[in-house]
């Protein structure tokens, strides 16, 4: 009896397991909601910096905000809570009503009780102050693209 090798292809697919998503779609995408374009860039680069790979968006506003997520699935929003217009709570409320999949976190450069519990009632998951932003935000964002324990 002889041997012969398998087909270059069979092996690969031994190797790798099939895809049942394609990887661009597999990637966690985060909403970041800011109006000021220093903290929006310092944001994003530390989002895409510390937490590749993920798919990042960006809006000014929550007219912009709803508009890009009825464009993609989103896993997180990072809504400012000082925004023009309708501020981040009622951002909050609105992503939560017609997004309800899409996890919330509000933020803001005031910390007090009335705006987290104003926050934590829209539907947001944590409210975090901007100063707190890279510790508290660090154990929601390392969840993403994780299945559900």
């Amino acid at each position: 009896m002889q041997w012969s090798s398998p087909p270059a292809h069979a092996t690969l697919s031994l190797l790798l397991p099939p895809l049942s998503v394609p990887l661009a779609q597999a990637l966690p995408t985060v909403l970041l909601v800011e109006e000021h374009d220093e903290m929006r860039s310092a944001l994003r680069d530390w989002l895409l910096t510390s937490f590749p790979p993920l798919k990042l968006r960006e809006a000014r506003s929550m007219d912009e905000a709803l508009r890009l997520a009825g464009q993609a699935a989103l896993d997180l929003a990072l809504i400012n809570l000082e925004l023009p217009g309708p501020n981040g709570i009622e951002a909050t409320r609105l992503m939560r009503k017609r997004y309800p999949a899409c996890r919330v976190v509000v933020m803001s450069v005031n910390d007090s009780m009335a705006l987290r519990i104003a926050a934590l009632s829209a539907g947001a998951e944590a409210f975090v102050c901007k100063r707190d932003l890279r510790l508290a935000l660090h154990p929601i964002l390392a969840t993403l693209g994780k299945p559900p324990s």
